[in-house]
C-alpha cells in the first residue's frame, strides 16, 4: 500500500468516524470506579452540544517498529444534535488537509492536488456513529454494548482528571480492534485517544484547549477549498 493511501485510510478511520500505564488495583474498587464513571457519562451525554479542540496524533507502524517523525496537529470540531453526528479535523502541519464526517459522508480534502474523495459509509453508519461517540458525547450504555470495557485508572491532562478505559471492539470487522480513552466523565469528553488496528499500528490523539458547548458556526462544518476541486466518488 502506498505511503499516501495508508495515510489517507488511518484520517478516514479516526472520523469514523472525533488513545503511561496505571491500573487501579482491586478487581471490585476497578468495578465501583467503572459503574461511577460510566454513571457520569450517561448523565451527561445529554448535556453534550459541541466540543472544539487543537490536536495533535502520532502514528505507529508496528512491522517497522518506529514512530512516523511526522505529528500531525490542527483543529477537530465535533457536533452532535439528537443522534446526528457530525465532525471535522482540519489538519494545518506538516501537511494541510480536511476532513469532514457529516450525513453518513466522509470527504477528504488535499488542497494538493485540490481533490476531494468521497466515501458514503452505508451500512457502516452505525460502526462509525458509534466510532465518533468515544469521548464526544456517547452514552456509556451504548459504548458498553459495542465493546468490552475496563477501567484502568485515573490520570490527570492537562489539570483535568480523566478516567482510562480499554475497549475491546466486539464487532470483528469494525474500524479498529482496540481503543483507549482518557474521557472527561463530567463533560463526556475525551482528552486523549489511542486507536489499534488489528496489526498492531496505532494512532494516538492528544486534545488541548477544549472548548466545551460553545457556539460552532455550521461554516466550520464545511470543507474550505481552492476553486473548482476535483471530485472523486469511492
Amino acid at each position: 500500500m502506498q505511503a499516501g493511501t495508508h495515510r489517507q485510510r488511518w484520517t478516514l478511520m479516526i472520523v469514523v468516524a472525533a488513545m503511561a500505564l496505571s491500573f487501579a488495583t482491586g478487581g471490585a474498587q476497578n468495578n465501583d470506579d467503572l459503574s461511577t464513571v460510566t454513571a457520569a457519562m450517561n448523565r451527561n451525554a445529554a448535556a453534550f452540544k459541541n466540543v472544539q479542540a487543537d490536536f495533535e496524533w502520532e502514528t505507529y507502524n508496528a512491522a517497522l517498529k518506529e514512530k512516523d517523525p511526522d505529528v500531525q496537529t490542527g483543529k477537530s470540531y465535533f457536533l452532535r444534535k439528537g443522534t446526528d453526528l457530525a465532525a471535522k479535523l482540519d489538519v494545518t502541519a506538516p501537511t494541510p488537509k480536511q476532513v469532514l464526517y457529516k450525513d453518513g459522508v466522509v470527504s477528504f480534502y488535499e488542497p494538493k492536488p485540490n481533490r476531494i474523495t468521497k466515501r458514503d459509509v452505508g451500512n457502516n453508519k452505525a460502526d462509525v456513529d458509534a466510532a465518533m461517540s468515544l469521548g464526544f458525547g456517547g452514552r456509556a450504555d451504548d459504548l458498553l454494548k459495542a465493546y468490552d470495557v475496563k477501567f484502568a485508572g485515573w490520570e490527570v491532562l492537562d489539570g483535568v482528571r480523566t478516567a482510562k478505559l480499554e475497549l475491546v471492539n466486539k464487532n470483528p470487522h469494525g474500524a479498529f480492534s482496540k481503543a483507549v480513552i482518557w474521557i472527561d466523565p463530567e463533560r463526556d469528553v475525551a482528552l486523549q485517544q489511542q486507536f489499534f488496528s488489528s496489526s498492531g499500528d496505532y494512532r494516538l490523539i492528544r486534545y488541548h484547549n477544549v472548548k466545551f458547548n460553545r457556539g460552532i458556526s455550521d461554516n466550520e462544518f464545511k470543507l474550505h477549498t481552492h476553486d473548482k476541486p476535483e471530485v472523486v466518488t469511492q
